[in-house]
């Protein structure tokens, strides 16, 4: 049995899942892929409280709004490697918000097809990882 821990004590008991994961990924080499530039992608608000603002502001139209990121994985001297985007200083996963009602596969398609070039094929493996650190706001 496996036992986590969080806070507030307990609460990461009910994400524990008793399914194994027993899935085979193939990692395709670096030198498959070729990469290149694109336009720069600036960020939606010129400061900090631009962007509180309008974030809450979409909260008040829209509700908490839901996220997915991908994890782009490919050996090099067959090592792992995670791909990561670079975004003006720091890098991040691909990925973004969802909108509203869309599900979580047919979004991260989505995104991943607006950061790549061309048509990739995606293959979807849901490993659901949920942080045991979040817990629902309540008043």
């Amino acid at each position: 049995m496996v036992h986590m821990t969080g806070w507030p004590k307990g609460s990461a008991d009910k994400f524990l899942h008793s399914t194994p994961v027993a899935k085979t990924i193939t990692l395709y080499p670096l030198k498959s892929y070729s990469f290149g530039t694109k336009e720069p992608n600036y960020e939606r608000d010129r400061s900090v409280p631009a962007r509180f603002q309008r974030l809450q502001e979409d909260f008040e139209k829209y509700g908490m709004r839901r996220s997915v990121e991908g994890i782009l994985l490919v050996h090099e001297h067959n090592l792992p490697h995670v791909l990561l985007l670079q975004l003006g200083t720091f890098f991040k996963l691909p990925g973004g918000e969802l909108h509203p009602g869309e599900e979580e596969i047919e979004g991260l398609k989505r995104l991943l097809s607006e950061v790549c070039y061309g048509y990739i094929y995606i293959y979807i493996y849901i490993y659901i990882y949920i942080y045991i650190y979040i817990v629902p706001y309540t008043d």
